[in-house]
């Protein structure tokens, strides 16, 4: 009998060690993991949930594409005078698994004392299909602009300057497409902007009556690389303002209101325009009051922006 139990319970152990084997043995795939083909990157991840370990497996597939972009990237931006480094850094990393989500396929999967281990592959010729329309729309577009009637030049020179984003997209979406296939794919839609939008840089003119309303929008247009010219008619672009004060006396206090009407004019006529007023108060009189809402006015001109000032919406 005491054999008999003794037998059994070697026969459990067993058993308990073979199941505590099976549970925790880890697949013959994750251990020797798949190698990269000529159209599929593989990847590995690891969660507790699938959806977790997909999103460490494209991170995974991520990294290679990372080696691989910063290397297209390094002989493309030589070319451009561009920090290969700091492009990297600031245009790839989380982009590339944006990207990819759409473009993969889980192989397998195994759970394991409580977590998801996982195994996916990217199709190569899909990724770059994907970022080669996304590019294609976006030289289009730029294409588009360029051709466009810039008669009306600085309406035209917002729309190329609201573009700027899409073409640091596209050079972007270049470097990932090269670094994805091997293949050189070469743009430079950004340079292209630039030097399209200094060839057709608008002049501007500007009429006003107080020094420190000017000089506030001078800096602005500097800052956009715009100046204001000698222009005398035609002008591509006049900014035109006027501006009236009122006082009243409060508790002691010179209460002085400043009404600014502000006008936007290309070569069309008028197409912008906006009318705000500020206060100040001052126990010294009127003088000071003026001083007080001009100083008011400028600081409302630099926090909102020259053309918000001016009543245009922009994004």
């Amino acid at each position: 009998m005491k054999f008999v139990c003794l037998l059994v319970l070697s026969v459990f152990l067993v058993a308990c060690q073979t199941l505590t084997g099976k549970t925790s043995s880890i697949p013959e795939w994750w251990s020797a993991p798949q190698e990269d083909t000529s159209e599929w990157l593989f990847g590995l991840g690891e969660g507790r949930t699938l959806n977790s370990a997909n999103q460490q497996a494209l991170a995974n597939v991520a990294g290679k594409l990372q080696t691989n972009i910063s290397g297209s990237l390094s002989s493309r931006t030589q070319e451009t005078n561009i920090s290969s480094s700091n492009y990297v850094d600031r245009r790839m990393s989380s982009e590339i698994e944006k990207v990819s989500l759409s473009n993969f396929e889980t192989l397998k999967t195994e759970s394991i004392s409580g977590k998801v281990f996982t195994l996916i592959r990217v199709d190569k010729q899909a990724l770059s299909d994907t970022w080669l329309r996304q590019y294609q729309t976006i030289e289009n577009d730029f294409n588009s602009l360029a051709a466009k009637d810039k008669a009306k030049r600085f309406q035209w020179w917002l729309s190329a300057q609201a573009f700027a984003a899409k073409a640091a997209e596209g050079d972007r979406l270049a470097s990932l497409i090269s670094g994805l296939t091997e293949t050189p794919k070469s743009s430079n839609l950004t340079q292209k902007l630039q030097l399209l939008i200094e060839k057709n840089t608008p002049s501007v003119k500007l009429s006003g009556s107080h020094p420190e309303i000017d000089r506030v929008i001078q800096s602005d247009l500097l800052a956009q690389g715009l100046r204001v010219g000698s222009c005398s008619r035609d002008c591509d672009l006049s900014i035109q303002y006027k501006t009236s004060f009122s006082s009243s006396s409060l508790f002691g206090e010179s209460v002085v209101k400043m009404s600014f009407s502000g006008t936007l004019t290309d070569v069309s006529g008028d197409f912008s325009s906006s009318h705000w007023s500020v206060n100040a108060s001052s126990v010294s009189g009127m003088t000071a009051g003026k001083k007080g809402t001009l100083s008011i006015a400028t600081q409302r001109i630099k926090s909102e922006g020259l053309w918000q000032s001016f009543g245009m919406e922009t994004k």
